[in-house]
């Protein structure tokens, strides 16, 4: 007769503790430095509400999207906003676009999914639209 071989449970304990943890790492989603910042200086396209709900458009996506990095800046550049001499909003279907920059750094678990190295600063662009003054959505985002 065979004999069947279990894990001994403190050994089971480890990976079951591991394994939930990896998994409420990637529940938790992206976060917020303590100390971030949005850095924005005077639009002559939108009012600082605007760029607000943009902003929050980013943040959004962010935490939701990745998990196991933290977002420590979020920088508006006016002069890529959708304006009628560049007007790639239309692009994507929209009337009025906002461009974005965010630095972020990675964790273990974020960077080897992504192919960075954890503990590391990288940068990341936003394109954020709208149409009729309605809802602020991230139609692009990435590196580069």
């Amino acid at each position: 007769m065979k004999k069947f071989s279990f894990l001994p449970p403190t050994l089971l304990a480890v990976v079951l503790a591991l394994g939930l943890g990896a998994l409420a790492h990637n529940i938790s989603g992206g976060k917020l430095a303590d100390d971030f910042q949005l850095v924005s200086a005077h639009s002559q396209t939108f009012t600082d509400q605007e760029i607000q709900g943009a902003a929050d458009a980013v943040i959004r996506s962010f935490k939701n999207n990745l998990s196991g990095a933290t977002m420590t800046e979020l920088r508006y550049v006016d002069s890529n906003a959708s304006v009628s001499s560049e007007d790639w909003a239309k692009d994507y279907g929209a009337e009025q676009g906002v461009f974005f920059y965010s630095d972020f750094t990675t964790d273990e678990f974020f960077a080897p999914r992504n192919n960075l190295n954890p503990n590391d600063t990288y940068e990341y662009h936003w394109y954020v639209v709208r149409s009729d003054g309605g809802s602020w959505n991230v139609v692009n985002s990435g590196q580069g």
